[in-house]
């Protein structure tokens, strides 16, 4: 008689918890108003706020405390699709997609849309491609996966060693974004907001690891959601007197393209190949909001897009997110709901940009540099925007905006209370956060699993590895901290390098490992060392000039490159032996043993009788 082993279940009172938690952060902003009114200082609130917020999401980290290694790598793989989407989600699109994208549709209109374009076919790749089997294999991450897919160690190094460079990237650009969403919350002096930040990601991380990560994101997913939708129902109230701005600014667009028109904003067509986002620094709005392929060409779009889906479906921070879920099925559901709330985030972002373009063509756009609103003079002193002095009657073009400021700016213009706008600062944070944490534990986890532990022809004890892990986290919490504290570079341009890096390294390796049986650790090699190096030549290269191709489309040159080696050097090894093409075989049934666990299993036993 066989034995069956029982499938963990979530806690059935997870909805309770949680909706208790969205009840209380609800509260925590009507105290913020009400002590507003009261005369309360700006100062005590700001600080009361961040304090809250980072001391609430390492309380929940600390309570998913675990000794135990199933728990503290995998969770258990009890994650509910819900929770698991929730995390994939903020994972996908971070602080620097609230940040970035909200400031970039503003300024530059339509040409932004290749990023969340190419987040959501990235996340439906990973959907129909990777992610499903990745589930039913069970590996903690994506070098362990491949190791045990080709039976080689040195394929595992390798994966290990290419993985932490877009990872380091992604924790570095959320890193920065974190830091500027505690300097919109405190004026603290340089240096605390790092030591702050790095002392929240490990206390988070530490005590439970994959289970802290995945209670703790999703606490964190709930806060940037409801920072950006309570803001945004709001302003639709004001602009179309309903509460859904993501479905009734049609008509405000269509009148925003005739003003504009009226204003006489040029439309500009780039070449195929310009790829010219906004950056950080002060910019006026150059075109027209609806205008295409002005300040990105149309062969850059589409490449875009598809170097981001790569990226985002190979992504080991993101991957990491579907094999927690409870079932193969579990984790296809937990990337819809992924898609969706990433679909009501970028809803929600772009027509807060038309609100926001529509105030500034009808209401400040022909006003006198005196006559504009406080609002505007607030955003002004904040260093969110700027008007040209010299000019006597005002013109779209004599305005300029901060890209990293316009989350803020429409709030600020409206004269929103500071609860409010402090509310959209703690979202940003949370959602920084949880794509720094995701990215962090899968770097900890590749570090201690796949380096310490993995390499070692003995197996190592848990404990050893759960303290290796959590050293791990500490260590690396520690310096991301300190290189996002004197980076210089501008966070977007770390997430798509990052993309980059990750699709070319992973997305030919992992794709070929699931749908092409003949690929041998040869071959996977050979994808993942020319993935990678292309790729970095080519971003190299991009980033000195010493080509005209946009860095950020490095990718492009990675990824076929990576498919020709590894199918090239597959072709001319010998065939995998059997036991790696029956895994591949049951690689693809939904149901039955995890392939890691039960790999595991026959290596001890293998091991045990030797001995």
């Amino acid at each position: 008689m066989t034995a069956r082993t029982r499938q963990p279940q979530a806690n059935p009172m997870l909805g309770i918890y949680f909706g208790i938690f969205i009840t209380s952060l609800i509260a925590v902003v009507l105290l913020l108003l009400i002590f507003e009114q009261l005369g309360v200082a700006e100062s005590h609130l700001r600080f009361a706020l961040m304090a809250g917020s980072c001391c609430l999401f390492m309380a929940i980290g600390a309570a998913g405390f675990t000794s135990e290694p199933a728990q503290f790598f995998l969770a258990f793989r009890r994650i509910p699709a819900f929770f698991a989407g929730l995390g994939l989600a903020i994972t996908a699109i971070g602080g620097s997609g609230l940040v970035v994208f909200s400031g970039t549709i503003f300024l530059a209109g339509f040409d932004a849309l290749c990023v969340p374009m190419g987040i959501v076919a990235g996340l439906v790749a990973m959907a129909i491609l990777i992610a499903p089997y990745l589930r039913k294999f069970g590996a903690p991450s994506i070098p362990a996966y491949l190791g045990l897919r080709f039976d080689s160690p040195a394929v595992r190094l390798a994966a290990a060693s290419a993985a932490a460079a877009p990872l380091i990237l992604l924790i570095i650009a959320e890193m920065k974004i974190a830091l500027l969403a505690m300097s919109w919350l405190v004026d603290w002096p340089p240096g605390v907001p790092v030591l702050v930040l790095t002392f929240t990601l490990a206390v988070t991380l530490i005590p439970g690891g994959v289970r802290s990560l995945s209670w703790s994101s999703a606490a964190q997913a709930l806060t940037a959601l409801l920072a950006v939708l309570i803001p945004a129902t709001i302003v639709a109230v004001i602009a179309t007197n309903l509460p859904l701005g993501q479905m009734s600014h049609g008509p405000v667009l269509r009148a925003l393209g005739r003003t504009e028109l009226a204003q006489g904003l040029p439309i500009s067509i780039a070449t195929a190949m310009t790829f010219d986002l906004p950056r950080q620094a002060l910019q006026p709005i150059a075109g027209r909001f609806a205008n295409p392929f002005s300040s990105v060409g149309s062969t850059a779009f589409v490449l875009m897009m598809l170097c981001i889906m790569a990226g985002i479906a190979a992504s080991p921070a993101a991957l990491g997110r579907a094999v927690v879920t409870q079932s193969v099925y579990e984790a296809r559901k937990s990337i819809g709901w992924a898609v969706f709330i990433v679909g009501v985030i970028i809803m929600t972002l772009s027509a807060n940009a038309v609100f926001f373009r529509d105030i500034l063509m009808n209401q400040l756009a022909g006003a006198a540099p005196g006559q504009l609103p406080a609002g505007f003079q607030s955003l002004v002193e904040h260093g969110l925007a700027a008007v040209d002095p010299k000019a006597v009657k005002l013109t779209a073009s004599s305005f300029a905006f901060r890209r990293d400021g316009t989350l803020l700016g429409l709030p600020i213009l409206l004269g929103f209370p500071l609860a409010l706008i402090l509310l959209i600062a703690a979202g940003v944070l949370a959602a920084a956060l949880a794509a720094a944490s995701a990215s962090l534990a899968q770097l900890a986890v590749i570090a201690s699993e796949d380096v310490i532990a993995g390499l070692p022809g003995e197996p190592i004890p848990a404990q050893h590895r759960l303290l290796a892990t959590r050293a791990a986290i500490a260590v690396l919490a520690t310096l991301c901290g300190w290189a996002a504290a004197i980076a210089i570079r501008d966070p977007l341009d770390l997430v798509l390098w990052s993309l980059a890096l990750s699709g070319s390294t992973f997305f030919p390796v992992l794709v070929l490992s699931i749908w092409w049986k003949r690929i041998t650790a040869l071959g996977a090699l050979a994808g993942i060392g020319t993935g990678f190096a292309v790729a970095l030549v080519a971003l190299i290269a991009g980033v000195f000039d010493l080509t005209r191709f946009p860095e950020e489309l490095s990718s492009i040159f990675g990824i076929p490159c990576g498919f020709a080696a590894a199918i090239g050097v597959s072709l001319i090894t010998p065939v995998p032996g059997r036991h790696i093409l029956e895994m591949v075989r049951d690689l693809r049934v939904p149901g039955g043993e995890t392939l890691h666990d039960r790999e595991i299993r026959l290596l001890r036993q293998k091991r045990s009788q030797n001995s």
